[in-house]
């Protein structure tokens, strides 16, 4: 398989390696078809506009490292608006392509990045709203998974005989 050198670059002397132990947000996916899971820890600056730090800890192939280390960089200093809209197409591209059975290994880097600035915004908006007073307590609401009972989604099957349309309709069963 040939990589360009710029995937080789990233692959052995990868940028931003290791965890924020004081992160704002975080982002944790894995590929079980190729065994590639990406963890990708952020701070938010203090105005909530821009990607101060990204660190990730990456377990894959060369390609699954190289995209995650340039996204890390890609997205580092960006607004958060713009670090959202990193495409898999623009990692491809800043690594000067990949082969075409790799370009699934970007799909981690950039949705790992995508779900650390989402969980950010959460846990900032939770705490806002008085919901939680503190990170720890956002986290226990994730690891207990009550975290859709929060943002309306359904978490189960409905516990009643019901053909659905109480949910919509409003009208209770």
């Amino acid at each position: 398989m040939k990589y360009s050198d710029k995937v080789m670059q990233h692959f052995k002397d990868p940028q931003n390696c290791g965890r924020l132990d004081d992160y704002h947000g975080i982002g944790q996916i894995g590929d079980p078809d190729c065994g590639d899971s990406v963890e990708m820890t952020i701070h938010i600056s203090p105005d909530n506009q821009k990607v101060e730090k990204v660190r990730y800890r990456v377990k894959g192939c060369p390609a699954a490292i190289a995209t995650t280390s340039i996204t890390s960089v890609m997205a580092e200093g960006m607004q958060i608006e713009d670090a959202l809209k990193i495409t898999d197409e623009q990692v491809v591209e800043a690594l000067n392509g990949l082969p075409e059975s790799k370009i699934h290994c970007s799909l981690l880097a950039v949705r790992s990045l995508q779900l650390a600035i989402q969980d950010a915004i959460l846990k900032r908006l939770f705490r806002k709203a008085g919901i939680v007073s503190s990170d720890a307590e956002f986290e226990q609401i994730k690891k207990d998974g009550r975290l859709n009972e929060y943002l309306g989604q359904q978490t189960g099957t409905i516990n009643h005989n019901c053909d659905g349309s109480c949910e919509t309709s409003g009208t209770k069963c």
